[in-house]
């Protein structure tokens, strides 16, 4: 029999706090949505399992490690055993070597902790709708043979989309034996939807709406909590075909929390619940290897490029790459792929921001009947293109700091351990 439990705690900064997320400074002056660190537990035969998801752009390994310790210690889950991710929301709060993230290290650890001593006889149900109204690869094809990034909304010289979305709104629902709601979480490939008429307003974007809607719609008051799908290469801007909506009251990102909501509100209510299924845990350790050491003329024409008042995103990637973030980088990066089974559905992680196409392979490879993949999990490395994307150019391939093949690899290493968790 199972027993699940969750738990939401408030991980709001204070003001000042740096707001990652954009090509420049910015440090928080109002907070519009306050972030929450989200919990959710299942046990069964003393067999556990956690799931955290935060209002975060991410976290690196080396804190979520640490929150992990301390949730070992104090209600014995092993690491494999505790998933942590982020949504990637653009208006959160930088992490580093500073009070805050000492701070969320502990709330990561509390949640769990509170979550798994409120556990009570549980009942467990999940499925998936498609909806595909808001979700646009941002890649395209340029009359010149080129791949851009975010071209420019109806930009003549665009040909069409250089890759495919995942429209797949997937849920887990956990729910007390006599119907009431423990707790929600969903799963949907989309970078973000944030915006306001306040850039510097701290916010969870449209993962927080999607919180309070879905909670509205049901009637009820429970834990809920969006995770983000491989969408490295996912946004919500029409290009093509639409102009870019309102939002300076956040109306467009409500409007797709909400539309988000609504599908997981069908799936829900299309869910058979039980109060039995096979929990397991696996995890592995990964070597990313990282670009070779940028060359005099790589310098050369990244400073070059700093001097430019309108270069393209994939330019300023470039630029940052070899500038910054190639000397943030070992040669080798260790980092973790982890897979979690609840009966006939899988949730299986990617450690940085894993392009759309790989997140379906994942899916399709997956022996399991559902297969959920969260990104920005246990981690924070970074864009995971396919060698077709670093072959296309663009702004997700000149910000990844690693060589190609890195993608393949975490497609490889997961579709492994779902193989190995299906088996068990």
């Amino acid at each position: 029999m199972l027993n699940g439990g969750a738990c939401s705690l408030d991980i709001t900064p204070p003001l000042g706090t740096l707001i990652p997320g954009l090509f420049h400074e910015r440090r928080a002056e109002v907070v519009h949505h306050p972030l929450q660190v989200r919990s959710f537990v299942l046990e069964r035969a003393g067999e556990g399992i956690a799931v955290v998801v935060c209002d975060l752009i991410g976290v690196k390994r080396v804190y979520l490690d640490r929150a992990k310790a301390q949730i070992a210690e104090a209600v014995g889950l092993a690491p494999e055993r505790v998933l942590i991710c982020c949504t990637h929301t653009h208006t959160g709060a930088q992490t580093g070597e500073d009070a805050y993230t000492e701070f969320l290290i502990g709330r990561i650890a509390d949640a769990v902790r509170l979550a798994w001593e409120e556990r009570q006889p549980a009942q467990v149900g999940w499925g998936h709708r498609d909806e595909d109204r808001v979700v646009f690869n941002r890649r395209y094809r340029m009359r010149d043979g080129s791949v851009r990034t975010n071209p420019g909304l109806k930009n003549p010289e665009v040909v069409q989309p250089a890759g495919p979305v995942d429209p797949e709104v997937g849920a887990l629902c956990l729910r007390r034996t006599g119907g009431e709601t423990i707790g929600l979480l969903a799963n949907y490939s989309l970078h973000y939807v944030g915006g306001g008429d306040h850039e510097r307003a701290i916010s969870a974007d449209y993962f927080g709406f999607f919180s309070t809607l879905i909670q509205r719609m049901r009637g009820e008051r429970f834990v809920a909590a969006l995770s983000n799908g491989a969408c490295g290469d996912i946004n919500n801007h029409d290009v093509m075909g639409g102009t870019r909506p309102a939002n300076d009251r956040y109306q467009h990102t409500e409007r797709v929390a909400a539309l988000v909501a609504a599908d997981v509100f069908w799936a829900w209510n299309e869910m058979a619940f039980t109060d039995d299924a096979p929990l397991g845990a696996t995890m592995e350790e990964v070597v990313l290897k990282r670009r070779e050491t940028p060359s005099e003329a790589d310098l050369t024409h990244a400073r070059e490029i700093r001097q430019q008042d309108r270069a393209t995103m994939g330019e300023r990637a470039f630029a940052r790459r070899n500038l910054e973030r190639i000397h943030e980088v070992p040669e080798e990066a260790s980092t973790w792929v982890q897979a979690l089974r609840v009966g006939d559905l899988a949730l299986v992680t990617a450690p940085g921001e894993l392009l759309v196409e790989l997140g379906l392979e994942i899916k399709a490879r997956s022996p399991f009947g559902q297969t959920m993949v969260l990104e920005l999990a246990n981690d924070s490395v970074g864009y995971l293109p396919g060698r077709k994307a670093f072959e296309e150019g663009g702004y997700e391939a000149e910000a990844s700091v690693f060589r190609p093949g890195v993608g393949e690899q975490i497609v490889k290493t997961a579709v492994g351990l779902l193989d190995r968790l299906y088996s068990e």
